[in-house]
């Protein structure tokens, strides 16, 4: 694929032209204003989606079981205990400390 888009001088400018122009009116021209319709076609959508996952959920009887099951939750950090480094001995700074999941605590706790 590298050799198709690139193996000759002037297919790799056409390439790259390309490439910088798009990426450039991407990142340099206001986004288009959203028209009703777009906005009656997502809320649409929204309440779809939320009718059917709400449906799901409440009508198999197993969902919320294998979900407590499959996911870490509260509880996963609960056996974390935090150690306080012994200051004569010198540690990796990733071992000082438990590593809790991410999202579950606001960073390494102060004594």
């Amino acid at each position: 694929m590298i050799r198709f888009k690139y193996g000759l001088p002037e297919v790799t400018i056409s390439s790259l032209s390309l490439y910088t122009s798009a990426i450039l009116e991407a990142n340099l021209l206001p986004p288009p204003e959203p028209k009703a319709e777009w906005r009656d076609i997502m809320a649409e959508l929204s309440d779809v989606s939320c009718k059917m996952y709400r449906g799901y959920v409440r009508e198999n009887k197993d969902f919320v079981p294998y979900f407590r099951s499959a996911t870490p939750g509260a509880g996963a950090g609960q056996n974390c205990r935090w150690v306080r480094v012994r200051q004569n001995v010198v540690q990796p700074a990733a071992s000082s400390r438990c590593a809790p999941f991410r999202g579950s605590s606001p960073g390494p706790r102060t004594a």
